[in-house]
């Protein structure tokens, strides 16, 4: 017991220790001038966000980020193509940038329920309705499944 008690100590410290790092956030985002966006994602805010502007952009390695005046927020790959688009919660983001199937798809089957998040993935599109339910789309946009 004696032994134990003397170990403990150590323990705690590597404990702490193993909490810590695993917790260490590895988030690398930096804040970037608007005008480091590339052409691309600034004219994709503009076509489709036209009653917003960019208020902050970051980048984290090739990927960027940039925070609309309405809250909404947009990531875009390196290239400047829109990867995720995430409004405030309770608001709708508009459509036209991705397959109109999943408009079809949500007005037909969730009436009165607007889209507040869409991803695009390699397999498709995963989508959030404003009522939280998760929806998983095909690169056609054409309905896969309920994600749960």
């Amino acid at each position: 017991m004696k032994k134990l008690l003397k170990f403990m100590p150590l323990l705690l410290v590597a404990v702490l220790g193993v909490t810590t790092w695993s917790c260490d956030d590895d988030d690398k985002d930096e804040a970037i001038a608007i005008t480091m966006l590339p052409n691309s994602a600034k004219e994709f805010v503009t076509t489709y966000f036209s009653n917003a502007v960019i208020v902050s952009a970051k980048i984290d390695g090739d990927e960027y980020e940039a925070r609309l005046s309405d809250g909404t927020t947009i990531d875009f790959d390196k290239t400047g193509a829109w990867t995720d688009v995430d409004a405030p919660k309770g608001k709708t983001i508009p459509s036209g940038f991705y397959p109109a199937a999943i408009d079809t798809y949500v007005t037909t089957n969730y009436a009165g329920n607007g889209i507040n998040e869409i991803s695009k993935e390699k397999r498709g599109y995963d989508v959030e309705l404003v009522s939280g339910v998760d929806l998983v789309f095909d690169t056609a946009g054409e309905f896969i499944s309920i994600d749960r």
